[in-house]
């Protein structure tokens, strides 16, 4: 929990995916420069950022409107029951429409919004922090407005439905941040999963191998959690803290899955799992604070060539 929140962020990415006739129909296509049509679709999730796990995904049209998915997503975790969730968003998510329809679910927001780009409103809410009145539909919602300077010279401009003034610019600044969790995930999804290298050709494969993916994700994350916890209990009065080598734990993880499930009984299958988690505790990183990577604008060339599908 964040401040008594479950903190949330919710982003799409476009994906790649083998380029046949039955996935560019079904899930559309990107033309390049050559105006080759390269198969691609849409995903989307909401990740809990507190505790490294999906809660809801989808994989979709790549052209279809983020805001239908993301209410989508959003109506899916309400029927699960919402715990009082803050969502961080990225700059392509406001509008009028999206900030009404949260406050109708009770949700807290913050969201980035583009300068000049949004609306003349929030444009000229220049302090560094006030709450101003936006007319919607006849009726007045109110939005937080929070101007944070960045080292660049850069405005960053920020939008909440949180009031409390014991929240300050600051504040939001380094909850903002924290949003960077789900680039980190997809960066993992897409690399370490290969999450883009697909099984099958066919739409339904697909979707299998994108949900497969998405559970092993929250398998690994839990497996990580009980490696970490038995880390800090035996690596004490370090200059860092240390995690477990994800690099190590998903192949021996994914190998380690296998082997589980075709166990006879139960005391094998605890036997094969503590037995791999012991090793694994063995291969650690330091965890550095602070740190940052720019982002990097994806290759239009798909990855894997269907020739070279995994098996699992």
């Amino acid at each position: 929990m964040y401040r008594g929140y479950r903190l949330l962020a919710i982003d799409g990415s476009i994906t790649e995916l083998p380029n046949t006739e039955k996935t560019r129909e079904f899930f559309g296509y990107y033309n390049n420069q050559s105006e080759r049509r390269l198969a691609r679709a849409m995903i989307s999730v909401i990740y809990d950022i507190e505790n490294d796990l999906i809660l809801e995904s989808k994989i979709c049209n790549w052209k279809t409107a983020e805001h239908d998915v993301v209410k989508e997503l959003i109506k899916s975790l309400e029927d699960k029951g919402l715990q009082n969730d803050l969502i961080v968003f990225d700059r392509g998510y406001p509008s009028k429409d999206f900030i009404s329809f949260l406050e109708k679910k009770g949700l807290k927001y913050l969201i980035r919004v583009k300068r000049n780009k949004f609306s003349t409103q929030f444009d000229n809410a220049n302090k560094d922090d006030q709450i101003i009145k936006i007319k919607h539909k006849g009726k007045i919602l109110y939005v937080r407005v929070i101007n944070i300077a960045l080292p660049t010279g850069e405005i960053e401009k920020l939008i909440t439905n949180i009031y409390d003034e014991s929240f300050t610019p600051e504040d939001f600044k380094e909850l903002y941040f924290k949003r960077w969790g789900i680039e980190v995930k997809y960066n993992q999804l897409k690399s370490k999963y290969e999450l883009e290298n697909f099984s099958g050709t066919n739409p339904i494969a697909i979707m299998q191998d994108f949900y497969a993916s998405i559970y092993l994700s929250n398998m690994m994350t839990l497996a990580q959690n009980e490696a970490n916890e038995k880390v800090k209990t035996e690596k004490k009065d370090l200059k860092y803290e240390y995690k477990v080598n994800m690099n190590i734990l998903i192949p021996k993880i994914r190998n380690i899955l296998i082997k589980c499930l075709l166990a006879e009984d139960k005391k094998t299958r605890n036997k094969i799992f503590d037995e791999a988690m012991s090793k694994i505790t063995k291969n650690l990183i330091p965890i550095r604070p602070n740190r940052c990577f720019p982002r990097k604008e994806p290759s239009r060339k798909n990855k894997y060539p269907t020739n070279r599908e995994r098996s699992m």
